[in-house]
């Protein structure tokens, strides 16, 4: 089978490899991490699609209140583990933004910032699972976006890239985007009125995020080595998800 970037399993519509991206020494390995939104309620051919991938794990960022209004299709047919933002992170509450004007930048940085042992226990997680691994949140772009971005970030893609990967979830995800806001898909038990914000993935936002690193610990692999990640984990990162040249 010939590696894709977007995989068209019925069911999902934000769902891809994070493969055959340009990195430091080599191009990030086909076939190892893939991310997409939630894969609730899939039909049986979707099950089949991760099948045929042999996947090996899905691991669910999701808060507890989103996975029991919208459970995994995926948690009783593959090994499944919740690794979820603690606090009600992944809301839009007050409490849990930045002060000032929006911007997703600023929240992914207080999120790396607040979050450090969610993000050091998810990124141990895929370093050190065996075979393939699904990620995922409810849309895939923004708790999996952050992981995505450390992920390339740690076998050098360019920033330019990890901003592009990210911007691909504002086009995919243009279905699911109207059923929210028509109610049509409901993503927690409580009725939502998303702000524009929700639906967009800016590429000035990723680029921004990526720069935190850079500013304050000297890039993404310092900053994962600051949080906690072993170098055992970083290694077994780069032999999983590097081709090297």
């Amino acid at each position: 089978m010939h590696p894709t970037r977007r995989l068209l399993a019925p069911g999902l519509s934000n769902c891809r490899d994070l493969g055959g991206y340009a990195a430091a020494g080599g191009v990030t390995r086909w076939g190892v991490f893939y991310r997409s939104e939630a894969p609730c309620g899939l039909p049986e051919e979707g099950i089949a699609c991760f099948r045929a991938l042999g996947l090996g794990e899905s691991i669910d960022l999701r808060g507890e209140a989103e996975i029991a209004w919208r459970p995994s299709a995926l948690a009783e047919v593959f090994p499944y583990r919740r690794i979820s933002l603690s606090g009600g992170a992944e809301t839009f509450e007050k409490k849990n933004l930045p002060e000032g004007p929006f911007s997703w930048d600023k929240v992914y940085i207080k999120r790396a910032r607040e979050h450090r042992d969610w993000v050091r226990d998810v990124v141990t997680a895929l370093a050190e699972a065996e075979g393939s691994v699904l990620f995922h949140c409810t849309t895939g772009k923004d708790r999996t976006g952050i992981i995505a971005c450390c992920l390339l970030g740690a076998v050098g893609v360019s920033r330019e890239d990890i901003a592009a990967d990210y911007c691909l979830s504002q086009v995919y995800l243009q279905d699911m985007f109207e059923g929210m806001r028509t109610g049509r898909i409901t993503i927690r038990k409580e009725p939502g009125n998303f702000e524009d914000y929700v639906f967009q993935t800016p590429f000035q936002a990723m680029l921004d995020f990526y720069d935190f690193f850079t500013r304050e610990f000297g890039g993404i692999v310092p900053y994962l080595r600051d949080i906690g990640v072993t170098e055992g984990s970083l290694a077994r990162l780069k032999a999983r998800f590097l081709d090297a040249d």
